[in-house]
């Protein structure tokens, strides 16, 4: 008996330029589905289905499907069924342990070179998050959200930049519970936590400004962790936490 392919709602039909091009786009297309949540975490994934509704070959698929497993968003089984990878307490914990370290270590870099239009930018995607979540824009939301933090670590050079964007894309999957959770109120927490950060900026204030970004990204983590995972208990994040305690200390 053939069983019907079982289709993705929400997935549309991507159309691909010439054929050496076209797997980074068809990479980019699934990758943000799998971000997003239009790929729930532990969905089936059917190969021939998913070729068909996106009206591409299965060549270019596989590749990219392999691509996505190496980035830790499909698994795929031996017999090459694909699933879209679940969300894991332990690695959103150790994620955000290494984003605290990392963006920390980032917007110390920024600030030795602190600049009045820099501080403008984020007061602008600062606004613009708090427009988007007053009308339910949660794309342009976490698009601004994203261009604040890459304004305040853009001393960082290109190395840790790309370690930093790979951090902050794998997050977005995790935050988007929150907002899935609580659609009225779930931005509110980051908001404020946001302005504490453009303020120490403002004013020059260095230890304000990276305790502020330290306890923002430990407090998303939080709040992720007691949705997603109850009964998880907290490890990575206040070790992080810890460490630029004592090297605060020791400076």
């Amino acid at each position: 008996m053939t069983r019907t392919p079982t289709f993705v709602s929400g997935l549309r039909r991507v159309d691909l330029p010439a054929a050496r091009h076209a797997i980074p786009v068809l990479h980019a297309y699934l990758r943000e589905c799998v971000l997003d949540g239009t790929l729930t975490p532990g969905a089936k994934l059917s190969q021939v289905a998913l070729a068909d509704q996106l009206g591409v070959s299965r060549t270019p698929l596989r590749e990219v499907l392999r691509m996505l497993q190496e980035e830790g968003l499909v698994q795929i089984e031996p017999n090459q069924r694909t699933r879209v990878a679940g969300l894991d307490p332990q690695e959103l914990d150790e994620l955000y342990a290494s984003r605290i370290l990392l963006e920390t270590l980032a917007l110390s870099m920024t600030l030795a070179e602190s600049k009045a239009v820099r501080q403008r930018e984020a007061k602008r995607t600062l606004t613009a998050m708090r427009q988007a979540a007053r009308s339910g824009d949660s794309e342009v939301w976490f698009r601004s959200h994203g261009e604040f933090h890459r304004i305040i670590t853009a001393g960082a050079g290109n190395a840790l930049q790309r370690q930093l964007t790979a951090f902050a894309d794998r997050s977005t999957r995790y935050i988007r519970i929150c907002q899935l959770a609580d659609p009225a109120s779930w931005h509110m927490a980051g908001d404020a936590e946001h302005a504490v950060i453009l303020a120490a900026l403002t004013e020059g204030d260095r230890d304000a400004a990276l305790s502020g970004l330290a306890h923002h990204l430990a407090g998303t983590a939080r709040r992720v962790l007691t949705e997603c995972a109850p009964g998880y208990e907290i490890n990575a994040v206040p070790r992080a936490l810890e460490l630029l305690a004592v090297g605060a200390a020791n400076a």
